[in-house]
C-alpha cells in the first residue's frame, strides 16, 4: 500500500525543463516534494484533482520593489497575498537604503518574516563605497548574494540618498571587483541607463526629485515623452559598458534587468555570442504593451516601447537570449499614483500577480513560446540566476513544494478585485487573459484555491543563499 502524504496533486501534466512534460502525481510531505509517481499511484490526507490541467513549479518574480512607496510590512502582506492568485511563490526584492546594512536589516527581516505569504529574498542596492565594504558581511551573515547597481542614480546619489558617493564608474569598478572576490556565486542586477543622455534630453537630472521625473507637469503631454527622454540607445549603450566592466573582472554574475528595447536585446545576443557571461531579463509590460496603449498607469523607467521592440523581445525570449522574466513591481495606490499628467504621476505599478498568466496568454496561447519555455523563464532560469536552484524552480524530490496548477484554457478579465490587490488599479485592467492558476501551493501548504486565499501571513521566510545543491 502506498504511503499517505500530506498533500497530493493527482493526475496533472507536470512541466519541468529538466524532465520534460508528463502526467504524474506529485506528493508533498511537510515543506518539500516527497514523491513524483505515475497517475493514481500516490495518496494524501489532502488531494487535489489536477487532471486536465498542468502542474508547474511555482513562479518566481525576481524583480520587485516592496517597501518603496509603503512600509515593507504592508507590501509584504498585501503583495504576497495577491501574488498567490497568479501562481507566484517566491519574490526577489530589490531593496535600497542609505544606512549601513549591518545596522538596519534585522528590522526589515522582522517586518518581512511576519507578513509574507510566500518565500522571498533580498537583493540589496549598493549606494556608496561603505556599502561595497559591507559585501562580505552581507553574503556571510545575512545570506544575501544578489545586488543591484543603479546606473540611473549616477551623479544624483549624494543628494537623493544622503550618501558620500556619486556612483561614478570608480564606485562600479570597486563594486564588481568585490563581488568577483567572494567565495560563493553572486549576482549583480544592473539598471542599464546612460544618464548623460537621458538627463540632457529631459533638460536636467531627473533623479534629484522624488520617485517621479522631477520635471514640471504638463497635462497635455502623453506617454511618448517617456520614450523620447529615455531612448533605447541610452539603455543599450549602458548595458554594453556594464557587461564590459564585468568581463574585465572575470565576473560571471552580470544580470541586465528590465531590458525594454529590441536593440538592447540584440546587443545582448551579440555579447553572448562573443562569450560574455551575462543574463538578460525583460518584464511582462514590455511583452504585453506598446507605447500607443500606455497612459499614466504604465509610467515606468525604462518605458514601454514600440510594437517592433515588443516582437524583438519575444523573439529573444524564445531563442534563449533573454533568460528571465520579472515585473519591476511597485505597489503605489491609485489615489497616489495619478497626477495631472504623465510627469506628475508616480513611477511603477503592481504586476507580479499577472506575470505568469500573461506569459501563458501572450506567450504560450499566442504561439510565441512553448509551455516549457514559459516555465524556464518564469521559474527555473530565475532560480538558477539568483542562487535558489534546486530548492526552487523545479519539481523533483527534495525541492521545496512550491507548485501551481494552471488551466491553460481559462480566460479571465483582469480586475483589481480578481487580483485581490490593494493598489486599486492594474495596467492590464480590462484585458482578457487566457491561462490562470486554479491552485497555488507554497512549501506544501495549499495557499490559494477556488479563487480564495487559504494561507496566513508569516508562511513565507527569507531564502538564505547559497542554498545546498
Amino acid at each position: 500500500m502506498s504511503a499517505q502524504y500530506d498533500l497530493v496533486l493527482s493526475g496533472g501534466t507536470v512541466v519541468t525543463p529538466e524532465a520534460g512534460t508528463f502526467r504524474a502525481d506529485v506528493a508533498c510531505e511537510g515543506e518539500t516534494i516527497a514523491a513524483v509517481g505515475r497517475p493514481g499511484s500516490l495518496s494524501g490526507e489532502t488531494e487535489i484533482d489536477a487532471a486536465g490541467r498542468h502542474v508547474l513549479p511555482g513562479a518566481i518574480d525576481p524583480h520587485t520593489h516592496h517597501g518603496i512607496y509603503r512600509g515593507l510590512d504592508e507590501d509584504a502582506a498585501s503583495e504576497s497575498r495577491s501574488n498567490l492568485v497568479g501562481g507566484v511563490t517566491t519574490t526577489g526584492n530589490y531593496f535600497r537604503r542609505a544606512g549601513a546594512y549591518r545596522d538596519i536589516m534585522d528590522d526589515y527581516f522582522a517586518q518581512a518574516e511576519a507578513n509574507y505569504h510566500h518565500d522571498y529574498f533580498f537583493s540589496l542596492g549598493l549606494l556608496s563605497f561603505e556599502h561595497v565594504e559591507e559585501v562580505p558581511y552581507i553574503v556571510d551573515e545575512l545570506g544575501i548574494t544578489t545586488f543591484k547597481w543603479y546606473m540611473n542614480y549616477k551623479y544624483s546619489a549624494a543628494e537623493k540618498f544622503g550618501v558620500d558617493c556619486e556612483m561614478r564608474d570608480d564606485f562600479g569598478d570597486a563594486f564588481v571587483e568585490t563581488l568577483a572576490e567572494q567565495d560563493v556565486p553572486t549576482t549583480l542586477g544592473y539598471h542599464s541607463e546612460n544618464v548623460e543622455i537621458t538627463n540632457a534630453l529631459a533638460g536636467g537630472n531627473v533623479y534629484l526629485a522624488s520617485e517621479d521625473d522631477g520635471t514640471e507637469a504638463d497635462a497635455d503631454e502623453d506617454y511618448s515623452v517617456m520614450v523620447e527622454e529615455f531612448p533605447a540607445r541610452a539603455e543599450a549603450q549602458s548595458m554594453i559598458a556594464g557587461a564590459a566592466l564585468a568581463r574585465q573582472h572575470d565576473y560571471d554574475g552580470f544580470y541586465a534587468v528590465h531590458i525594454s528595447a529590441g536593440r538592447t536585446a540584440d546587443e545582448l545576443a551579440t555579447l553572448k555570442e562573443a562569450g560574455y557571461e551575462i543574463t538578460g531579463e525583460t518584464c511582462t509590460h514590455y511583452l504585453a504593451l506598446t507605447t500607443e496603449e500606455c497612459d499614466e498607469r504604465m509610467k515606468v523607467n525604462p518605458p514601454v516601447r514600440s510594437k517592433a521592440d515588443q516582437e524583438t523581445l519575444w523573439r529573444r525570449v524564445a531563442d534563449g537570449t533573454i533568460s528571465c522574466i520579472g515585473t519591476d513591481h511597485c505597489c503605489n495606490l491609485a489615489e497616489e499614483k495619478f497626477g495631472e499628467g504623465i510627469r506628475d504621476s508616480l513611477l511603477g505599478f503592481p504586476s507580479s500577480s499577472t506575470m505568469l498568466p500573461l506569459m501563458l496568454s501572450a506567450g504560450v496561447d499566442a504561439g510565441r513560446i512553448s509551455l516549457e519555455r514559459a516555465v524556464e523563464v518564469t521559474s527555473t532560469n530565475t532560480a538558477r540566476a539568483f542562487g535558489l536552484y534546486p530548492k526552487k524552480g523545479t519539481i523533483r524530490v527534495g525541492s521545496d513544494a512550491d507548485l501551481v496548477v494552471v488551466d491553460l484554457d481559462e480566460t479571465r478579465t483582469v480586475t483589481p478585485e480578481l487580483l485581490k490587490s490593494v493598489a486599486g488599479y492594474s495596467p492590464y485592467e480590462g484585458r482578457e487573459v487566457t491561462g490562470w492558476p486554479t491552485h497555488t501551493v507554497v512549501k506544501g501548504t495549499l495557499a490559494y484555491a477556488d479563487g480564495e486565499i487559504r494561507s496566513e501571513p508569516g508562511l513565507g521566510t527569507h531564502v538564505d543563499r547559497p542554498v545546498a545543491e
